[in-house]
């Protein structure tokens, strides 16, 4: 693995880890969750490279490895991680990996921010995994009203008391810069989610014709199948295929929304994405 710095279009840098194969056919670009750092994925980066695939993780700014200076000082937003340094990522996999076909892989806000990079458009397929939309309302009793009091009225104060979100604090997740924390919820108060606040010219989701899979999962509290199933429909012109995992078919209690990239699964959901990606 080597670590690189990325410069995009906004003249800052990313981090990214490249698990780099020569000889490769395809090679993966995986873009986190919120507030997950790219070492999470390494266990499967390192699967899939053991196995002969190229793949490359990355921090967005503000999280991990590109977090470079003090994040009060941060004002870039959450579609900035897909329209910026998604695209710059995969701008730099074309250039550096000509001869390879690119794959794209967004776990949770990961297959959101795909349909933000006009670069996404170039990829030969798309894996998204527990990506959703998080409007408040595609939850149940409970859940749904506390995610509406996040973020109408906590997350606004604390993010304006502390100048960014201190996720670590709050649920264990790296800390967000605060016009990421702000537009994120908003988009979570909107109906029709992002697609309420981002200009059409700056959304790619029609504009992908690729092959996608779409892979949700029954015990996942941050991923309701419905909430999957409409952000997938919203790549209305792509290949998709959907598909959805349940615990006991895979004889564990619990997969949960980010446990498909823990080692432990190594062995019988890690081939399943395999089989894809080559």
């Amino acid at each position: 693995m080597k670590t690189v710095e990325i410069k995009t279009n906004e003249g800052y840098r990313v981090s990214a880890h490249i698990y780099e194969i020569p000889d490769s056919k395809n090679i993966l670009i995986i873009s986190s969750a919120t507030g997950v750092k790219q070492s999470y994925y390494k266990k499967f980066a390192q699967f899939l490279s053991d196995h002969g695939v190229s793949v490359i993780t990355f921090d967005y700014l503000g999280i991990g490895e590109s977090l470079k200076k003090p994040i009060q000082k941060l004002n870039n937003g959450a579609s900035d991680w897909g329209k910026t340094d998604l695209h710059a990522v995969t701008e730099y996999t074309k250039k550096n990996y000509p001869d390879q076909n690119i794959i794209l892989l967004g776990h949770s806000i990961g297959g959101q921010l795909i349909g933000l990079s006009s670069s996404s458009t170039e990829a030969g397929k798309i894996i998204l995994v527990a990506a959703q939309s998080r409007y408040w309302k595609f939850w149940k009793g409970f859940q749904k009203y506390k995610l509406w009091t996040y973020w109408k009225a906590m997350f606004p104060l604390v993010i304006n008391f502390f100048n960014y979100l201190p996720s670590k604090r709050i649920s264990g997740m790296e800390n967000l810069p605060k016009n990421v924390a702000k537009q994120w919820g908003k988009w979570c108060l909107s109906p029709n989610y992002l697609f309420d606040h981002i200009p059409k010219q700056d959304l790619f989701f029609k504009n992908i014709t690729t092959p996608l899979i779409s892979v949700s999962i029954e015990d996942d509290h941050f991923a309701p199948r419905k909430a999957v199933d409409w952000l997938s429909k919203k790549y209305e012109r792509a290949d998709l295929t959907r598909i959805h995992l349940v615990p006991k078919d895979f004889n564990t209690d619990t997969i949960g929304h980010f446990g498909i990239f823990r080692e432990q699964f190594k062995d019988n959901i890690w081939p399943l994405f395999l089989r894809e990606i080559i």
